[in-house]
């Protein structure tokens, strides 16, 4: 009986052939598919780079308070005589007008709404790459003043200017900043609506906000409200926020100050008589201002026991002098700087 040979060569070969075309098939399509991943990935990141373009670009045209501020320094537009630094308490109680006019100088508030004197040593430090070195800094201490931040407030004002390292060391440790905000266009304005709308709409000028601030002062024509002062009073007592880095950071900046030949006031203007009385640590405070107005042989201005600590109707809240008291404390601060002779 005979044997029947199948040749399963002919098979292999078809299946090989097979097998090839599908592969090949696999390799176009996922060629294809790369490419369109390729093609998607770029234009977001195009896109990225033009959103931040456009409105950073826009933001730093914008003239809201906040954002004009670094607006100002960055594009070396200050160049004052005198600086005021410090937080919202700086921006609302100093008329720069008042104080031009009074000592025949010209000055800028540099005050930033929010922040401790960590946020001002780094407005400070750059604001000395871009501007001309002051003859007069006018400090405004407080309660807060050397405490520390660790939420962000305000974000909108530092996203044009994330590339610069000493803003970017001071924010990337503050809840509201991660990394990804300093490295990735376009991310830092993630949820940024109000910023986006208002940097398109002052790149494409389709929208303009005029000046908030003369130069950076904020006066506010507002009426006293004790609300949030009350509450205050619920509990046993106020504490001063003091953290002993912020002590030490602003020890070396009194003493850079002192190197440099510049001219240093520490003032501690007015606010409500009952949120003094009602600190448990401002003796301790105090004494800390005192002991730097003593080391560096720099006037401390005390204004806490002021007339007009004891009338409600000069303030907006209990920490806040309206413009009406602004005016009046502008005017008498103007007078003891100009008594003391340093701009002389």
């Amino acid at each position: 009986m005979g044997y029947l040979f199948y040749d399963y060569s002919c098979d292999m070969g078809l299946w090989r052939a097979t097998r090839n075309i599908y592969l090949f098939s696999i390799l176009i399509n996922m060629k294809e598919f790369l490419i369109k991943i390729f093609i998607f990935s770029a234009t977001l990141v195009i896109a990225a780079f033009a959103i931040d373009y456009c409105v950073a670009n826009g933001l730093k045209k914008t003239e809201q308070e906040d954002i004009k501020t670094w607006n100002d320094i960055f594009a070396s537009r200050i160049n004052s005589d005198v600086i005021i630094v410090g937080s919202s308490r700086a921006k609302r109680h100093y008329d720069t007008k008042i104080l031009d006019d009074s000592l025949n100088v010209n000055s800028y508030n540099l005050g930033i709404n929010g922040y401790p004197f960590s946020m001002s040593d780094v407005q400070f430090r750059i604001y000395e790459k871009y501007n001309k070195i002051p003859k007069l800094i006018i400090i405004n201490t407080d309660r807060s003043f050397l405490g520390r931040r660790n939420e962000a407030f305000n974000r909108y004002q530092f996203l044009p200017y994330l590339n610069e390292p000493l803003l970017r060391k001071e924010l990337i440790n503050i809840d509201g900043f991660s990394k990804s905000d300093f490295y990735i266009n376009g991310l830092k304005y993630y949820g940024e609506y109000p910023a986006i709308f208002l940097g398109l709409s002052e790149f494409f000028k389709m929208y303009h906000i005029p000046p908030e601030t003369e130069k950076g002062y904020k006066g506010e024509n507002l009426k006293w409200n004790g609300d949030g002062f009350k509450k205050a009073l619920l509990g046993d007592s106020i504490v001063a926020n003091i953290n002993l880095e912020i002590v030490q950071l602003f020890d070396k900046f009194l003493n850079h100050c002192i190197n440099n030949n510049i001219k240093v006031v520490m003032v501690y203007s007015p606010e409500y008589y009952k949120v003094t009385e009602f600190t448990k640590n401002f003796g301790e405070l105090m004494n800390i201002y005192h002991s730097f107005s003593e080391k560096y042989n720099i006037p401390l201005l005390d204004y806490s026991t002021d007339t007009l600590c004891y009338d409600a109707t000069y303030f907006y809240n209990a920490m806040h002098l309206n413009k009406k008291g602004a005016d009046i404390f502008s005017t008498k601060l103007a007078h003891d700087i100009d008594s003391l002779e340093i701009l002389k």
